[in-house]
């Protein structure tokens, strides 16, 4: 039987369990956890991989425990995941496919993390009867799997697989819930990860950002539950005292048996109402997987983790769910010592001995394929000296031929000779004829205009305009003309704003004279020609 360590990291605490498998079935042969410093271990990230390196090697070594492989289960938000569905293919294709299609999966930077998979199901389209795969793909940052693998080193471990705590809580329960809706919740001090399973099958799966974080806060502000309390201390005080009501919204003068005196009263209802956001989460989660499944009815709700050794806790739940919550406490198909203690705490350590799911960086798989490698080195020599010495006969005859193809090529290019002479002559003739046109689009000036001007004036001016003089120079043209009356000279300047052949027009003064009528001077300058049409 093979035996390996199945080790779990939260802010607090590392849990570590030795198992045995045996084919489809486990034994946990012990389990045992112990705290680590604040700021170590972050959303499962290891901050300090030294460390906590150095503290488990020491644990290890104080329990004697000599088994060196080791599989790690992360529950971090890092961690990505999405229900996938692919042809079905070979299952040794799924993995290219999915990096090849990793981007659509995921909005990130796909390079800078490590994808992986669980099947979940098999679907038939009743359309055309094919086949698909249904799928659970997940991307960790490889970060995560650097951090473990370094701690590991530190150790003296041999990191076997690092897998996804949600997926290893499914692989242990599922042969427990193959038939019926069963929720399970994995209640950790920052997270609570809800799954829901349908038949034996992950229907839904979501991360809450509330644990029990809260309720030992809460505990440790009051002194009736004890003074200067740690985190382990304050978990230890939830495990062994009833610091929690049987429901949220109790009478606040409402007493309870253990509610001893006014003060311990106070302290559970406080540590009862900083569960709110949690017993409020789970309900929300439920229904919305009712609202999608009509007719939904849940067989079971369980509890798992750090918040299934807080006593009250399952009770709490019952009444705000409105369902008999318990605490799980053994699983088919597993072994255990009776001395091991809370087993419900240690369940997602179970399950990742089985799990397919490997988020280690490919990197760090080199090893295996290296061995591999080597077993076949000495036939992969035997057939490279055989395919050279077939090509060094080969050679000779490839030589030939190709230089035959470099004679009758070098015979193409001299016959062709001449038509490379007329090519050249009909560059030459085409860049003389260019800086020919530019030079006659550059002799163009707007004064060319003018003859367009004197027609345009003939054509949209009134017959009744006296022009008394006129004077053109090579950008504009200026005339002092006489109208009967200001309505006219106004009309006038309207129109030659109109003229194609001007740009503006502007008057530099207008007069009447004892008869009535108005003079005025113009001024208009051409509109310049176009280097494109002065081309054509």
């Amino acid at each position: 039987m093979a035996k390996c360590l199945s080790i779990e990291l939260s802010q607090s605490l590392v849990r570590v369990a030795e198992m045995e498998a045996s084919g489809k079935k486990s034994r946990m042969r012990t389990c045992f956890y112990f705290p680590v410093p604040q700021g170590a271990v972050e959303d499962g990230l290891i901050r300090d991989t030294q460390t906590v390196g150095e503290l488990l090697k020491k644990e290890l070594v104080r329990r004697k425990i000599r088994t060196k492989n080791v599989v790690f289960v992360v529950a971090s938000s890092r961690i990505a995941s999405r229900e996938v569905t692919l042809p079905f293919v070979k299952e040794k294709s799924i993995q290219n496919i999915i990096q090849a299609n990793a981007a659509d999966y995921f909005p990130i930077d796909v390079s800078k993390y490590v994808l992986s998979y669980n099947i979940i199901g098999i679907h038939t389209i009743e359309e055309d009867k094919t086949k698909q795969y249904q799928l659970h793909v997940y991307a960790a940052p490889k970060s995560i799997s650097a951090a473990y693998q370094e701690m590991a080193s530190v150790a003296g471990l041999n990191v076997a697989k690092i897998g996804y705590a949600g997926d290893s809580i499914y692989q242990a329960v599922k042969e427990e819930y193959a038939s019926g809706i069963h929720v399970i919740a994995k209640i950790e001090e920052r997270f609570t990860l809800l799954s829901i399973i349908r038949d034996g099958k992950l229907a839904l799966q979501r991360n809450l950002n509330h644990g029990m974080d809260s309720a030992v806060e809460a505990v440790r502000m009051y002194p009736v539950f004890g003074n200067n309390l740690d985190f382990e201390g304050a978990m230890e005080v939830l495990g062994s005292r009833s610091c929690i009501r049987q429901h949220l919204d109790m009478d606040p003068m409402e007493c309870e048996p253990e509610d001893t005196d006014d003060f311990v009263r106070e302290a559970r209802r406080d540590v009862t109402e900083s569960l709110r956001y949690l017993t409020g989460n789970i309900s929300r989660i439920m229904d919305y997987y009712v609202s999608r499944n009509q007719g939904a009815e849940f067989a079971s709700i369980s509890i798992c983790g750090l918040g299934a050794g807080i006593r009250g806790l399952d009770r709490l739940l019952s009444n705000e769910l409105g369902q008999h919550t318990e605490v799980i406490t053994e699983l088919r198909g597993i072994s255990t010592s009776r001395d091991l203690g809370n087993f419900s705490m240690y369940l997602s350590l179970v399950g990742s001995v089985t799990s397919r799911v490997n988020l280690m960086e490919k990197v760090s798989r080199k090893k295996k394929e290296e061995k591999d490698s080597l077993r076949g080195a000495w036939l992969i020599f035997v057939l490279g000296s055989l395919s050279a010495v077939i090509l060094a006969g080969s050679s000779v005859g490839i030589r030939m031929i190709q230089e035959k193809e470099q004679d009758y090529l070098r015979q193409r290019i001299t016959e062709e000779e001449p038509i490379r002479v007329i090519y050249q002559a009909y560059k030459n003739a085409m860049l003389q004829y260019t800086k020919m046109e530019l030079m006659y689009v550059y002799t163009n000036t707007p004064n060319e205009g003018l003859v367009d001007f004197i027609e345009e004036m003939e054509e949209k001016m009134p017959s009744n305009i006296v022009v008394e003089d006129f004077n053109s120079t090579g950008s504009q043209v200026s005339f002092s003309m006489r109208v009967t009356s200001k309505a006219e000279a106004a009309n006038t300047l309207i129109q030659l704003r109109t003229f194609d052949s001007l740009l503006d027009v502007t008057t530099t003064g207008i007069s009447e004279g004892e008869d009535g009528t108005i003079s005025m001077s113009v001024i208009c300058s051409y509109q310049m020609p176009s280097l494109l049409e002065s081309a054509g």
